[in-house]
């Protein structure tokens, strides 16, 4: 996968550091779901290992048909 490198200055010490930017894949087959490890009313978190760059992310899950949800307007 493609990764940004870009410089950013810090407050305080004025030192310039070198800061990698991961683009993570988007698309539901470049991610294996595990366990929930969060909810609420209109989403919910789960852990899962993103393939393409063999790392364990979090993916959150909106559901918009919820009853309680706020985010849909009829």
């Amino acid at each position: 996968m493609e990764k940004k490198k870009s410089k950013k200055n810090q407050k305080g010490g004025g030192v310039d550091e070198q800061v990698e930017k991961k683009i993570n894949p988007t698309g539901a087959e470049h991610y294996e779901l595990y366990e929930e490890v969060g909810h609420g009313v209109s989403a919910s978190v789960h852990r899962a290992l993103c393939k393409p760059l063999n790392e364990i992310v979090a993916i959150k899950i909106l559901d918009f048909e919820c009853e309680n949800c706020d985010l849909v307007s009829f």
